[in-house]
Protein backbone atom coordinates (compact mmCIF):
# COMPACT_ATOMS: atom_id res chain seq x y z
CA UNK A 1 0.00 0.00 0.00
CA UNK A 2 1.05 3.44 -0.88
CA UNK A 3 0.08 6.81 1.08
CA UNK A 4 1.33 10.30 0.92
CA UNK A 5 2.27 12.44 2.95
CA UNK A 6 3.69 16.70 2.70
CA UNK A 7 4.13 17.72 -0.96
CA UNK A 8 2.53 14.82 -3.12
CA UNK A 9 5.83 12.60 -1.85
CA UNK A 10 4.86 8.82 -2.31
CA UNK A 11 5.90 6.66 0.77
CA UNK A 12 5.39 2.48 0.97
CA UNK A 13 5.18 0.79 4.75
CA UNK A 14 5.63 -3.22 4.40
CA UNK A 15 3.00 -4.68 6.31
CA UNK A 16 3.89 -4.86 10.38
CA UNK A 17 4.19 -7.99 11.57
CA UNK A 18 3.08 -6.19 15.12
CA UNK A 19 0.29 -4.03 14.36
CA UNK A 20 -1.99 -3.73 11.59
CA UNK A 21 -1.34 -0.21 10.25
CA UNK A 22 -5.20 0.07 8.80
CA UNK A 23 -6.17 0.01 12.15
CA UNK A 24 -7.92 3.15 13.90
CA UNK A 25 -6.41 4.70 16.77
CA UNK A 26 -9.24 5.13 19.00
CA UNK A 27 -8.54 7.99 22.03
CA UNK A 28 -5.44 8.33 23.05
CA UNK A 29 -4.33 11.50 23.84
CA UNK A 30 -0.11 13.01 23.75
CA UNK A 31 0.49 15.84 25.63
CA UNK A 32 3.77 18.18 24.43
CA UNK A 33 5.04 21.50 26.05
CA UNK A 34 5.46 24.45 24.21
CA UNK A 35 7.21 27.70 23.87
CA UNK A 36 6.40 30.38 21.35
CA UNK A 37 5.81 34.03 20.18
CA UNK A 38 3.64 35.66 17.95
CA UNK A 39 5.87 36.69 15.22
CA UNK A 40 9.88 36.61 14.74
CA UNK A 41 9.99 39.94 15.50
CA UNK A 42 7.93 40.00 19.40
CA UNK A 43 9.39 39.50 22.73
CA UNK A 44 6.91 37.99 24.27
CA UNK A 45 7.03 34.44 24.75
CA UNK A 46 4.27 31.94 25.91
CA UNK A 47 4.29 28.58 27.07
CA UNK A 48 1.44 26.62 26.74
CA UNK A 49 0.99 22.45 26.92
CA UNK A 50 -0.73 21.05 23.51
CA UNK A 51 -2.76 18.07 23.92
CA UNK A 52 -3.35 15.84 20.85
CA UNK A 53 -6.37 13.88 20.86
CA UNK A 54 -5.93 11.02 18.18
CA UNK A 55 -9.44 9.59 17.52
CA UNK A 56 -10.76 7.58 14.33
CA UNK A 57 -7.08 8.37 12.67
CA UNK A 58 -5.79 4.97 11.25
CA UNK A 59 -2.39 4.28 12.79
CA UNK A 60 -0.68 4.82 8.81
CA UNK A 61 -1.81 8.67 8.82
CA UNK A 62 -0.24 8.44 12.56
CA UNK A 63 2.79 6.95 11.49
CA UNK A 64 2.99 8.86 8.10
CA UNK A 65 2.93 12.03 9.76
CA UNK A 66 5.52 11.24 12.13
CA UNK A 67 7.64 9.87 9.05
CA UNK A 68 7.87 13.84 7.87
CA UNK A 69 10.09 15.07 10.59
CA UNK A 70 11.88 12.33 10.30
CA UNK A 71 12.90 12.32 6.35
CA UNK A 72 13.66 16.17 7.28
CA UNK A 73 16.16 14.95 9.81
CA UNK A 74 17.88 12.30 7.79
CA UNK A 75 17.74 15.03 4.50
CA UNK A 76 19.33 17.80 6.70
CA UNK A 77 22.25 15.69 8.43
CA UNK A 78 23.34 12.46 6.52
CA UNK A 79 21.49 13.24 3.32
CA UNK A 80 23.26 16.16 2.94
CA UNK A 81 26.80 15.19 4.31
CA UNK A 82 26.89 12.42 2.21
CA UNK A 83 25.22 13.71 -0.57
CA UNK A 84 28.08 12.73 -3.80
CA UNK A 85 27.47 8.99 -1.99
CA UNK A 86 23.84 8.21 -2.40
CA UNK A 87 22.51 7.47 -6.14
CA UNK A 88 19.62 8.90 -7.57
CA UNK A 89 16.68 6.16 -6.91
CA UNK A 90 18.41 4.22 -4.23
CA UNK A 91 16.71 3.45 -1.27
CA UNK A 92 17.97 3.82 2.27
CA UNK A 93 17.13 2.32 5.13
CA UNK A 94 17.45 3.83 8.67
CA UNK A 95 16.44 2.93 12.35
CA UNK A 96 14.06 5.42 14.29
CA UNK A 97 15.79 6.15 17.60
CA UNK A 98 13.53 8.07 20.41
CA UNK A 99 14.80 11.40 21.73
CA UNK A 100 17.53 10.60 24.68
CA UNK A 101 18.32 7.55 23.30
CA UNK A 102 22.37 7.35 23.10
CA UNK A 103 23.19 6.16 19.12
CA UNK A 104 26.63 5.46 20.57
CA UNK A 105 27.43 2.28 22.39
CA UNK A 106 28.49 2.53 26.33
CA UNK A 107 32.02 1.39 25.16
CA UNK A 108 32.84 4.60 22.92
CA UNK A 109 30.98 6.86 25.37
CA UNK A 110 33.32 5.54 27.61
CA UNK A 111 36.73 6.32 25.57
CA UNK A 112 35.58 9.29 24.92
CA UNK A 113 34.82 10.44 28.70
CA UNK A 114 38.22 9.22 29.54
CA UNK A 115 39.68 11.30 26.19
CA UNK A 116 38.39 14.09 27.60
CA UNK A 117 40.21 14.19 30.80
CA UNK A 118 43.55 16.16 31.37
CA UNK A 119 45.62 13.36 32.10
CA UNK A 120 46.39 9.91 33.10
CA UNK A 121 45.66 10.05 37.00
CA UNK A 122 42.61 11.60 36.27
CA UNK A 123 41.79 9.13 34.47
CA UNK A 124 42.91 6.63 36.53
CA UNK A 125 41.09 7.86 39.74
CA UNK A 126 37.84 7.83 37.87
CA UNK A 127 38.17 3.87 36.47
CA UNK A 128 39.16 3.40 40.35
CA UNK A 129 35.65 4.62 41.90
CA UNK A 130 33.81 2.93 38.34
CA UNK A 131 36.14 -0.34 39.51
CA UNK A 132 34.57 0.16 43.72
CA UNK A 133 30.95 0.67 42.18
CA UNK A 134 31.04 -2.35 39.96
CA UNK A 135 31.72 -4.69 43.31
Amino acid sequence: MTFKYGVDAPATYERSKIMDLNQMVDDVTLEKVCSFKADADSTEVKQVTLKVRFKGSLLLAVFGKAMGGIVIQWVNGPGRKHFESWKHGQTVEIDFKSPGVSTIDPETAMVMKLKAMDNDEQRMEYLQNLANQAK
